[in-house]
């Protein structure tokens, strides 16, 4: 008996070790629950709404430039074949009116996927920063305005996406 007993002592141990092993293992790497899945998700950051795109100008699936604007095929304002990028912050344009703090421009269709020339409404804030041509003088906020005139060929710069917008904050007005 004694001889039986130190045989099966060992195989209880190897057993039972082996047990908690694949207790441990199974209780440590268990597959997510939905719950958990949803909560994972939950946590991820979202887009800020200045970031997002714009659906102005946008092309229907299905169509073409040439369909949609055809002038853009002659004249275009980004190198042929090239797409729009996801994210624009910069736009030029041709000052038509000048307000309390705002300007509106004929933008050149940069920030359109269309390329379409249209209106801009260019909000100022008092962090926006007008620069005369050349950078050498510059306006702080609204102050800015009063230095424009219609007419004027500007830089917009913003620190917002500006894809498929037709008003926005500048952050930086350069006249050209």
């Amino acid at each position: 008996m004694t001889d039986k007993s130190n045989k099966i002592v060992p195989i209880i141990i190897a057993a039972v070790i082996i047990g908690v092993v694949l207790v441990l293992y199974f209780a440590w790497y268990s597959p997510q629950t939905e719950e958990q899945k949803e909560e994972e998700i939950a946590v991820q950051p979202s887009i800020p709404e200045t970031m997002k795109a714009g659906n102005v100008g946008e092309i229907e699936q299905g169509k073409t430039l040439a369909e949609v604007n055809p002038e853009a095929v002659n004249n275009p304002v980004r190198p042929p074949g090239s797409s729009i990028p996801a994210a624009v912050f910069d736009t030029k344009g041709e000052v038509v009116s000048i307000g309390e703090n705002a300007v509106t421009v004929t933008g050149s269709g940069e920030n359109f996927e269309d390329q379409k020339v249209r209106e801009l409404t260019i909000k100022f804030t008092g962090q926006t920063i007008t620069f005369e041509k050349g950078q050498q003088i510059k306006y702080g906020g609204l102050e800015g305005l009063s230095h424009l005139e219609i007419g004027q060929k500007i830089l917009v710069s913003s620190s917002e996406n500006i894809r498929g917008k037709m008003e926005f904050i500048a952050a930086y007005i350069n006249k050209l």
